[in-house]
């Protein structure tokens, strides 16, 4: 008889998946919590419906049903399968499991949305409206200009040491998800702009009692900055120039990733300045312009030329009798 995991038993199993996530996979607080909270969900749901025993794949697909009918989005559906998937196929590895009553069950269709981006001409105008004085407007324009040059997240720019800042290699050691550590060049501006910023912390760490944070961004007091601090200074400042919905820390790194690949950034370069794992994921930014598109096929394809100087004849009316087609005879 197949061997399944037991509803009563699954507050217990999901601590255990919670712990090797936390110690052995190194996710993120953030992860963590999201898949607690997806799985006591589940949990409800089974407990709310009476069910019994064993869990089995029909209460997984009654459980999405239950969520397809309370308008639940494709989007949050999938991401509550995905965490089942994952939380089951640590059981069955551990054999504590003998069937994964999750295969085989097909994530919804998600329409494709593009990521909000700001234009270049926006981001500059943001960066500019902000006084170019000493005090916390420096810190401001340093923590936009440090999103924006680097495509970071905002829990890295939160996690950010005075250690992970090389200006004589002019690069960032970022602290990404799962602990990797990846390499983010920094450029004259922002460097200049950053070392402004450190100046003026030590002014401050100077009028604060206690130990200080070795945190880049922090309070008057000495403190270090939050996560829900930075963001809402980005969100205060891109709503001088951004509608709602695009005032996000998170935009200015979508940001960064179109306006290098409009550029003609190369993708898998783009990739490893962004820290993802997949390329599939970074090819969200492939929604070029139109006039990059074209600037593109200009430059690349061997008979863009000869197009040209087709449209330049027609439009002088100089096509006379010939052959345009038949270079050179």
């Amino acid at each position: 008889m197949p061997k399944s995991l037991l509803v009563d038993k699954l507050p217990m199993a999901l601590d255990q998946f919670l712990d090797h996530l936390q110690n052995l996979k190194a996710a993120s607080s953030h992860t963590i919590a999201a898949y607690r909270t997806d799985l006591l969900q589940f949990h409800d749901f089974l407990r709310q419906n009476q069910v019994s025993g064993g869990i089995t794949r029909l209460h997984v697909r009654q459980y999405l049903t239950f969520l397809r009918n309370t308008n639940y989005s494709a989007t949050s559906i999938n991401r509550k399968l995905t965490c089942l998937r994952s939380f089951f196929r640590y059981l069955r590895n551990r054999e504590e499991i003998s069937i994964n009553p999750t295969a085989n069950i097909a994530t919804r269709k998600v329409p494709k949305t593009l990521p909000n981006v700001l234009s270049q001409e926006d981001v500059l105008r943001a960066i500019d409206s902000l006084p170019d004085t000493p005090g916390e407007y420096l810190q401001q324009k340093a923590i936009i200009e440090l999103f924006y040059a680097t495509g970071m997240r905002l829990s890295e720019v939160a996690n950010l040491t005075l250690s992970d800042i090389n200006f004589h290699a002019m690069h960032i050691h970022v602290h990404g998800k799962g602990k990797k550590v990846r390499l983010v060049p920094i450029s004259i501006g922002l460097a200049n702009t950053l070392q402004r910023w450190l100046r003026e912390r030590k002014q401050w760490l100077t009028q604060t009692e206690g130990g200080a944070t070795e945190h880049l961004f922090i309070r008057k007091n000495g403190r270090a900055l939050g996560a829900r601090d930075i963001s809402r200074i980005v969100d205060r400042v891109l709503s001088r120039v951004a509608e709602k919905g695009k005032t996000h820390p998170h935009v200015l790194r979508h940001s960064f990733a179109t306006h290098l690949l409009n550029a003609g950034a190369d993708l898998v370069a783009v990739k490893e300045l962004l820290g993802h794992a997949s390329l599939s994921t970074t090819q969200i930014y492939t929604h070029v312009s139109p006039e990059r598109l074209q600037e593109v096929y200009r430059k690349a394809h061997p008979r863009a030329e000869l197009n040209r100087a087709v449209f330049t004849r027609k439009q002088t009316g100089r096509t006379g009798g010939e052959n345009i087609h038949n270079e050179g005879g």
